[in-house]
């Protein structure tokens, strides 16, 4: 059996405290620069969108072709759920930005497992919503030039905008996929591809709502308008 020495033994609850007191630290000012980052840029596409989407939204005309007025159908919906979602990136970045900056954050090895405890709901929104918002305004710059100068050159833009729009969903699925930091045990992975962090956020959403008549009342009118906006993209009528 191992015998420690007098000196090792006096030292070694001095180190262990030593050794605890560098591996768990306050990362409240990471997370606040973290969450600071994504409200800048949620903040920018969504002053983008509201020229782009809304108020340069095209009007279906009566001598459109089906093909048209679906894309000028879906181009309104897309302008205006695509800034709805880079406001909602922007209210879970600021509630969580107050938060850590209003209320002590507990010691943590790392950032992510800070965000992970407490804050997972406001990074998984800001980022769900974010990323949403972020392509359908991909989606948006490819159609108007359909809308505008027709499908010989429409067919051009809308391909470059889908490209562009998989080339970014194959981008967010590797940096979701990615998520151990190098040296712990911790791991920041919240879900696998951007699918799987969609519905982790909807079951957080689910799970969070419970009780909270305005959650409540969100959740219903969302699905709502989502069985709206299919009916009217399905639907034969123009408007």
């Amino acid at each position: 059996m191992a015998i420690s020495s007098p000196v090792e033994a006096l030292a070694s609850p001095a180190t262990a405290a030593a050794v605890a007191a560098d591996i768990l630290k306050d990362h409240s000012s990471a997370a606040m620069g973290l969450f600071s980052n994504m409200r800048t840029a949620a903040a920018l596409i969504a002053g983008s969108l509201v020229p782009l989407g809304i108020l340069g939204a095209p009007h279906v005309e009566k001598d459109d072709t089906k093909v048209v007025v679906f894309m000028k159908k879906t181009s309104i919906i897309l302008g205006v759920t695509s800034l709805l979602s880079e406001v909602l990136a922007v209210t879970y970045s600021s509630i969580a930005i107050n938060k850590l900056a209003e209320i002590p954050s507990p010691l943590t090895k790392t950032c992510s497992e800070l965000i992970a405890k407490h804050y997972e709901l406001a990074w998984i929104g800001t980022n769900v919503h974010f990323l949403l918002g972020l392509l359908g305004f991909g989606l948006i710059v490819g159609s108007k030039a359909y809308i505008s100068n027709g499908p010989t050159i429409g067919r051009i833009t809308i391909g470059w905008a889908v490209a562009a729009f998989l080339r970014a969903l194959s981008t967010v699925n590797q940096g979701i996929s990615m998520g151990h930091d190098a040296g712990t045990e911790m791991s920041s992975k919240f879900a696998s591809n951007f699918g799987s962090l969609i519905w982790r956020y909807l079951r957080l959403v689910g799970r969070t709502s419970q009780g909270g008549m305005f959650a409540i009342g969100a959740i219903l009118v969302a699905i709502y308008s989502l069985i709206e906006t299919i009916r009217l993209l399905i639907s034969e009528k123009d408007s």
